[in-house]
């Protein structure tokens, strides 16, 4: 199956039912339009997917921003999933916005929702989600080694939480690289846990991991210049120390305010940006 965005808007990719009753799941791809590692698994897993039970809506999260193999056009995808009095008029008017509320017409028809994302620089593969997901998180590849929460309230907007506002399940996934074929076979191995303990397919035998690594984050860091330069190179879920220079914004040093992990680390040339994340290991 090849995928083709020949059109700048595409509402929903596919739709597969079962020939029995069952939930209604979600899998999205291309939230960020340069992460193809979703959608290349996608391609791979689709032409002979069948589902025993239910429904599942796979869907490509930001199409325009996928053909240009960008990360979004006007405004983060995955900051835009709020209720609408929480932006401004000039938001409201971009592709992102507007995107966001077709896609929440397909996030409303489900209970649980798996987001797949990658990156551009090496790192290990983990799962984002809050509590109410461990029970299907801990079914998912070995690979993923660790459990990131408390993405909400730090960067809310979201994908997984708005399912969470939903009371429903949200769950977001980074795999690696973006076209790394290690990173592709993660994520498709992922797609078939999702559908097998949302109980779409019959079950396979999983291997509960109940040890990965349990993060906490705490603190996001938002620039205060148009120049965040990072004192150094961070790979994501390294640690730092108290008082260890992070990055310099302008002419200020930013320092780590207690011993910590760093996460999403990078050089930002405007105010206001995202620069890095900070958390504990809780379990």
């Amino acid at each position: 199956m090849k995928i083709s965005i020949s059109k700048q808007k595409i509402t929903v990719l596919k739709i597969i039912k079962g020939e029995k009753p069952g939930r209604t799941s979600i899998i999205m791809a291309g939230t960020h339009g340069n992460e193809t590692c979703g959608i290349n698994a996608f391609q791979n897993i689709l032409p002979n997917l069948s589902i025993e039970r239910g429904k599942v809506i796979f869907v490509i999260g930001n199409p325009k921003a996928v053909k240009k193999n960008i990360r979004f056009t006007e405004f983060n995808l995955n900051r835009a999933f709020l209720p609408s009095s929480k932006y401004s008029n000039k938001i409201k008017k971009t592709y992102e916005y507007n995107r966001a509320q077709e896609l929440k017409k397909f996030l409303d028809q489900g209970d649980a929702l798996l987001d797949i994302h990658s990156t551009l620089n090496p790192g290990e593969p983990f799962i984002i989600c809050e509590k109410n997901s461990f029970e299907i998180v801990n079914c998912f590849p070995k690979e993923f080694k660790r459990i990131v929460s408390g993405f909400d309230k730090l960067e809310p907007g979201a994908t997984e939480n708005y399912m969470i506002s939903r009371a429903g399940i949200g769950i977001g996934i980074e795999c690696g690289q973006h076209d790394n074929p290690r990173s592709i076979e993660i994520a498709k191995n992922a797609i078939i846990s999702f559908l097998s303990v949302r109980n779409h397919i019959d079950h396979l035998k999983h291997k509960i991991i109940k040890k990965r690594e349990v993060i906490q984050m705490n603190y996001i860091y938002h620039t205060e210049t148009n120049s965040f330069v990072l004192a150094r190179k961070f790979f994501d879920f390294e640690k730092i120390k108290k008082g260890e220079v992070i990055g310099i914004d302008g002419n200020k040093k930013k320092k780590a305010p207690r011993d910590c992990v760093v996460v999403f680390a990078h050089d930002r040339n405007k105010k206001n940006e995202e620069a890095y994340l900070l958390g504990n290991t809780v379990g």
